[in-house]
């Protein structure tokens, strides 16, 4: 490769990272990105630094959303503000709970133009913190992978209703926040105080009370509870949401966000001698039994940005919240590593 398509060139072009032209379509930059990947892979005598930055080259073009908004960057010479538009309400989940669109409408394509914000930064390459070079605190695959942790499961015959709700939050986290933020990870199933020590020096789980899912971009988290609402319209007080004539129970997930940033906060600081300032926010997704992304639609009598809203609205609520941070593009693996420790059942690695 050129000095300029070079994984090696900090800043490079993206495109030039995996070699080819900004036109190209996204089974030629899949090519490419497999071919790199293999050829400049650690294990196979390639450097951290550069297996990352193909990487990090990837998760931006891969996903039509992202790609636009870094063309748009790349085009204002790094001014871009990273807006992008995403009809949510062409997107319904299919029989079998994979994504299926409409035909006749591609998702991407939006009649009412509803924007997303996120920072210049939320589109750059992805910067990681430690670099790359060390190979502490967390492995090259583990900060390589933006999912982590799984639910146990606990059904004999087949898959649970509250399995099918975490994996309906999962996909939509996936699709929603990820793609559209490279430097994004999601943790499943956290608990939110830090582990015990036992005398032989291992780590026990804390026991207690578990936030569902962790989203973490930068220096900012949003803690996300799911629930389905079988009505296509519901009420929030501030307190209680109600459907179909009764109250659904909701868990205090902004006192889960404070605990745990609390919990992490003091953990970064003891443990890893980093100190860094978190924000952490919360989000209540509601899903709709039909899989559409903008029901059931909540009238809001108090709170806010904080009322529980439809899945598509809250996952733009949630690029929200991570993607204005100057430091969107930011992979904390000292963070990481402490989400990681703090997971109920960690993903087989």
């Amino acid at each position: 490769m050129s000095n300029q398509s070079s994984p090696g060139v900090p800043g490079a072009d993206l495109y030039g990272v995996l070699g080819v032209p900004p036109e190209s379509d996204l089974k030629t930059i899949r090519i490419a990105y497999r071919r790199l990947a293999r050829d400049n892979h650690p294990d196979r005598g390639g450097s951290a630094e550069d297996f990352h930055r193909i990487q990090a080259a990837w998760e931006v073009l891969r996903s039509a959303e992202s790609r636009a908004a870094y063309d748009r960057t790349r085009r204002d010479g790094g001014t871009g503000t990273g807006e992008s538009t995403d009809d949510v309400d062409a997107v319904r989940y299919g029989p079998s709970g994979t994504w299926a669109a409409p035909s006749g409408r591609s998702r991407g394509s939006s009649e009412r133009g509803a924007q997303r914000t996120a920072s210049g930064a939320a589109h750059l390459p992805p910067e990681y913190r430690p670099a790359l070079s060390d190979p502490r605190p967390l492995s090259l695959s583990l900060t390589s992978q933006r999912v982590h942790g799984e639910f146990r499961s606990h059904g004999l015959f087949g898959r649970s209703r509250v399995q099918r709700r975490h994996e309906r939050t999962i996909e939509v986290l996936q699709r929603h926040v990820l793609d559209e933020l490279p430097a994004a990870r999601l943790f499943n199933d956290v608990h939110l105080d830090a582990p015990t020590v036992d005398r032989r020096g291992r780590r026990r789980s804390s026991g207690g009370e578990r936030a569902e899912h962790v989203v973490v971009c930068g220096d900012r988290l949003t803690v996300v509870f799911a629930l389905e609402v079988p009505t296509p319209a519901a009420s929030w007080d501030g307190q209680v949401l109600r459907a179909a004539g009764r109250s659904l129970a909701l868990p205090d997930v902004g006192a889960q966000a404070r605990r745990l940033r609390e919990t992490l906060t003091q953990r970064l600081l003891d443990e890893r001698g980093h100190e860094v300032v978190l924000t952490v926010d919360h989000q209540v997704m509601l899903h709709s039994p039909d899989g559409s992304l903008l029901s059931p639609v909540v009238e809001a009598s108090r709170g806010g940005a904080s009322a529980p809203s439809a899945a598509g609205r809250a996952a733009r609520a949630i690029v929200g919240q991570l993607g204005t941070s100057p430091r969107a593009n930011v992979v904390d693996r000292h963070l990481l590593g402490v989400l990681r420790d703090q997971l109920a059942s960690p993903d087989e690695t």
